[in-house]
């Protein structure tokens, strides 16, 4: 009689959602192998930080041995005190607390480096993640397996194949060619700079306390965030893989605007200064500590991008070939959820597949239920976050004073304060 061989999962993406849900498999003794076409963990990712929330932390809590959590919350930023809305003279519009703010919680709402984040997330995984492995395509095995091709001409099979490999996933279009992600008519530039005992009182008081969008005149919009690391005794927290850059405190900036208020620019052909540049030209009557935060940022940092979304389709036909977070419902950053959402789909593939594993579900059935769900929460805030994007960018006065408006009322109407913080 033929040995039948352990289940095992291939894991395409070492990002936020594959490498917490390699972490989950693994303990509960699932074979799984994680390939990334990064060359090195210290590859450059986009994006300066991410927001962990309630949602993210409960699926970290739930996949990742608990000294590996323990070690995420001690290397993670000092917590988010809240959220605050401004309009571009530094008025309020909408400002509420997040429920835990000690730095000591685990269920804080905290900022976390993107590399940061990954070294952590590789602890325990070294011997199963392969790095410089570029996804080519997959095909079917005459046993009903699997096989991922990779561009250097290497090969890994498996039972499951998960497609983790962010919004420009290449499984996702092999898998679903009809699945579209298309750019909408929003820019952005961002940048950062390091934060300090000289530059703190400079910086707006809410951006120091947590995100900070910023509404301005004709449609133009402003998100800032500090990342910071106080601690009572005044040091940093060791850890032999974090390097010390890597935990410096500093403060980011994005400003977004329909494309056509940069129709006569190219801003691809703009270095970081050109960039700055026109973010100025479109903030001049803005007020001067907002206009300042552009001024400190460090060139370097500075970059442009069309915002893009995903278009939500309608379940297709199962297989042992599947999508987790960005892969499928890539979503706008006006919501500040994208990475919350993919953790939220690490944690539900790892209870599916597990079960799968322990003989308690047939794998279709099981794999259809996850993509039913995936679809519905996924999908759900990619419109949310295309919604926000679009009042965040109304360009109209009366457009503009109504979602001013509706921030200051919610501000008084503690109901509407608590659908805005739902979902995140």
């Amino acid at each position: 009689m033929a040995v039948k061989r352990p289940q095992k999962v291939i894991v395409i993406g070492a990002g936020t959602g594959g490498l917490c849900l390699a972490h989950g498999l693994k303990s509960d003794g699932i074979d799984v192998e994680v390939f990334e076409r990064d060359r090195s963990p210290a590859d450059r990712q986009g994006g300066y930080r991410l927001s962990i929330s309630a949602t993210g932390v409960a699926a970290l809590r739930d996949c990742l041995p608990p000294k590996l959590f323990e070690r995420l919350i001690t290397n993670s930023a000092d917590p988010s005190q809240g959220i605050t809305f401004l309009d571009h003279r530094l008025n309020r519009l909408l400002a509420f607390d997040f429920p835990h703010s000690d730095r000591k919680d685990p269920d804080a709402e905290r900022p976390i480096t993107r590399t940061a984040l990954r070294r952590i997330l590789l602890d325990g995984l070294d011997a199963i993640t392969h790095f410089g492995k570029t996804f080519a395509a997959f095909a079917d095995s005459p046993d009903g397996s699997v096989v991922a091709h990779f561009q250097d001409g290497s090969t890994a099979e498996g039972d499951v194949l998960i497609g983790a490999d962010g919004a420009a996933s290449r499984l996702r279009a092999q898998l679903l060619p009809q699945a579209r992600r298309i750019e909408t008519d929003v820019l952005a530039i961002n940048g950062k700079f390091a934060l300090d005992d000289a530059n703190r009182a400079t910086i707006p008081p809410p951006i120091l306390r947590g995100p900070t969008p910023v509404l301005g005149p004709r449609g133009g919009f402003l998100f800032a965030n500090a990342v910071q690391y106080l601690h009572t005794d005044g040091s940093l927290p060791a850890d032999r893989d974090i390097a010390p850059e890597e935990r410096q405190a500093f403060v980011m900036w994005g400003y977004s605007a329909r494309r056509k208020a940069f129709a006569t620019i190219d801003l691809d052909a703009l270095d970081g200064e050109g960039l700055k540049d026109v973010v100025r030209a479109r903030m001049q009557d803005w007020h001067p500590s907002l206009r300042r935060l552009v001024d400190m940022a460090d060139p370097s940092t500075v970059s442009a991008f069309a915002v893009k979304t995903s278009v939500p389709i309608a379940p297709w036909n199962t297989r042992n070939v599947t999508l987790l977070g960005d892969a499928l419902h890539n979503m706008t950053p006006f919501r500040g959820i994208g990475a919350n959402t993919a953790l939220r789909g690490a944690a539900l593939l790892r209870r599916t597949l597990s079960a799968w594993a322990r003989g308690k579900q047939e794998l279709g059935p099981a794999l259809a239920h996850y993509e039913r769900e995936m679809i519905d929460y996924g999908f759900a805030a990619v419109r949310t976050s295309l919604g926000d994007m679009e009042r965040f960018h109304a360009e109209g006065s009366l457009s503009r004073f109504r979602v001013k408006a509706a921030l200051r009322a919610a501000d008084w109407i503690p109901s509407l304060k608590a659908r805005l913080l739902r979902g995140r």
